[in-house]
């Protein structure tokens, strides 16, 4: 009887050390950019379109020539300096709505996307810009293709805007209405 006891204690404590071992063991770091959360997808972690992701959508399908490649390089090295310079006038404002909702504050949120309409605005019409100079950048049968897939990301988006979100759940506009 003291020998079984004796071997289940050896026995538990090789085990016990076995699973202290393997627990000291580090972890392999993820490799530099790597977002295995994110793979394949078009979206961040708040839904939202990456701007990379919208303009591999507007390109698809298309082949572009050297000289193609060369003038959409140029039109998105324009844009990208005036985006940059938006992106870092919102900054500020961009923190205190993430501290606004943390505290769960909608009255401040609702005045801050007041407050940046101007802003909000002057994106949307660089971005159409931006698109505009990119399709003339393009050859006329990829235009066609261009604009097809402009035709298609804008039903995609108008889709999305039905939508009502609630707590991670879906709603579409139709089960419920807007107040």
């Amino acid at each position: 009887m003291l020998n079984i006891r004796s071997v289940l204690a050896a026995a538990a404590l090789v085990f016990g050390g076995a699973v202290v071992a393997s627990a000291q063991q580090p972890t392999p770091a993820p490799a530099k950019g790597a977002h295995p959360q994110r793979v394949g997808r078009a979206r961040n972690a708040r839904g939202q379109f990456r701007p990379a992701a919208i303009r591999h959508q507007l390109f698809k399908g298309i082949t572009l020539s050297d000289a193609e490649k060369a003038s959409v390089k140029n039109v998105q090295a324009k844009y990208a300096s005036q985006m940059k310079a938006i992106r870092e006038q919102l900054k500020p404002q961009i923190q205190a709505a993430r501290e606004a909702r943390q505290r769960g504050d909608t009255a401040a949120l609702r005045a801050m996307r007041q407050k940046s309409g101007a802003e909000r605005e002057q994106i949307k019409t660089l971005l159409e810009s931006e698109k505009n100079d990119l399709r003339a950048a393009l050859t006329p049968a990829n235009q066609a293709k261009f604009d097809a897939n402009v035709k298609q990301l804008e039903q995609r988006v108008a889709k999305r805007a039905t939508r009502e979100w609630k707590k991670g759940d879906r709603a579409t506009a139709a089960q419920k209405p807007r107040g």
